[in-house]
């Protein structure tokens, strides 16, 4: 066998592997989320370089800030699209503190990958914004 046709065979064979290996679970009930959130602290990007820890129930979640140690709980919507591809669609807090937005997961493997977090709406300015980070899945 040539040798370009042997490494294209194993290009795919990873690449196969690479697919199999990268799962998000179906359901969050009862798993832990830790969050690193990209970036540098500015006030318009409030939660850059923080750390958080998210615990799921059936339909109830709290988050606690481990640079801080605050913490907040509310109700979420979980959408899973494919193995690689799920969306948290969070309702945090109430009346003027209720906050609203949710986490978009892009898997790296069955413990680690990328979110992109979007907000709509909450107490802390602006409230309108994204941001992006690393996820693990204790």
């Amino acid at each position: 066998m040539k040798p370009w046709t042997m490494l294209a065979m194993l290009l795919v064979t990873a690449n196969i592997q690479y697919a199999l290996a990268c799962q998000l679970p179906k359901t969050l009930e009862g798993k832990t989320l830790l969050i690193r959130v990209d970036g540098v602290y500015t006030p318009n990007n409030p939660m850059a370089d923080s750390v958080q820890e998210l615990t799921f129930k059936k339909n109830s979640f709290q988050v606690t800030i481990l640079n801080s140690g605050t913490t907040a709980s509310g109700s979420y919507r979980y959408e899973y699209f494919d193995p690689r591809l799920a969306r948290i669609n969070i309702r945090q807090g109430k009346d003027k503190s209720l906050a609203l937005y949710s986490y978009n997961f892009v898997c790296q493997n069955n413990r680690v990958g990328y979110f992109i977090f979007s907000q709509t709406q909450g107490p802390i300015k602006p409230d309108i914004r994204q941001n992006t980070g690393v996820y693990i899945i204790e």
